[in-house]
């Protein structure tokens, strides 16, 4: 008589961990889906790696635990990976705004410094040495000045439209253009002289 009631209290606390943990899946979802908002991938992207793999060892868990006969399923490890992936999705939005702001800061610094560049680069073209075999050479220098003046606009327009690591990336690739430019036409210079 007392093995029955003792099996049954077995089968009920087997039943009670065999429950999906749906609250804490909602919140580890809602958490991950709101770092993604964040950009997390573009301004945190080692944070959100993490999350992302805290969300793909909470799916193989689920799935483990889907395929066992139901009284042999346990949630408490998906309940625990659902914790740990939403308090890794919530460091990595934490992490995006923070770095959002650094890529601002770094994308305005340098696009200030193409805008300087591109002056020095057309003073640079103006001293440059003129001759046989140079004005092809020149000519294609000056279409990458304007090409760099043509990219600031996008810049800009990235920089509006909160795009900070696209405009990032347009201001390095533009600056490592004028300061070829202008290492060029100092080579060109240079060994003028020394032919003197």
């Amino acid at each position: 008589m007392l093995l029955v009631p003792a099996l049954s209290g077995v089968a009920l606390l087997s039943v009670a961990c065999a429950k999906e943990p749906t609250d804490a899946l909602n919140a580890a979802k809602t958490a991950i889906e709101a770092a993604r908002t964040a950009g997390a991938a573009d301004y945190a992207p080692d944070a959100f790696a993490a999350a992302e793999t805290a969300a793909t060892a909470l799916d193989a868990e689920l799935k483990a635990q889907a395929e066992k006969f139901t009284l042999t399923r346990s949630y408490t490890k998906a309940a625990e990976l659902a914790v740990a992936a939403q308090t890794a999705a919530e460091q990595a939005a934490a992490a995006a705004a923070t770095g959002k702001e650094q890529m601002k800061a770094d994308a305005t610094t340098l696009i200030a410094g193409v805008r300087g560049s591109i002056d020095a680069a057309r003073q640079a073209l103006k001293k440059a040495p003129r001759g046989k075999g140079s004005a092809a050479d020149l000519e294609a220098m000056t279409a990458d000045v304007a090409g760099v003046e043509t990219a600031l606009g996008e810049m800009d327009a990235a920089m509006a439209a909160d795009n900070f690591k696209d405009a990032k990336v347009k201001a390095e690739a533009a600056q490592a253009t004028l300061d070829k430019i202008v290492a060029d036409v100092q080579a060109a210079i240079d060994a003028k002289k020394g032919k003197r």
